[in-house]
């Protein structure tokens, strides 16, 4: 049994270094909205930690 890779997905850009930067832009871009969420819960998990220190 052999496998074939998927082939690359389309990249919008004329050269290969803006083909590059859009690949690397649309891998690493977050939305705000996570970003928040991600905050707000370890916002949460440091002020349990804070309040279960205080009970020691």
């Amino acid at each position: 049994m052999t496998m074939k890779p998927q082939p690359a997905p389309y990249v919008p850009g004329d050269t290969e270094w803006e083909r590059f930067d859009n690949a690397f832009r649309k891998i690493i871009t977050v939305s705000k909205e996570a970003v928040l969420k991600a905050e707000a819960k370890d916002k949460r998990q440091r002020e349990r930690r804070r309040q279960s220190k205080k009970a020691s």
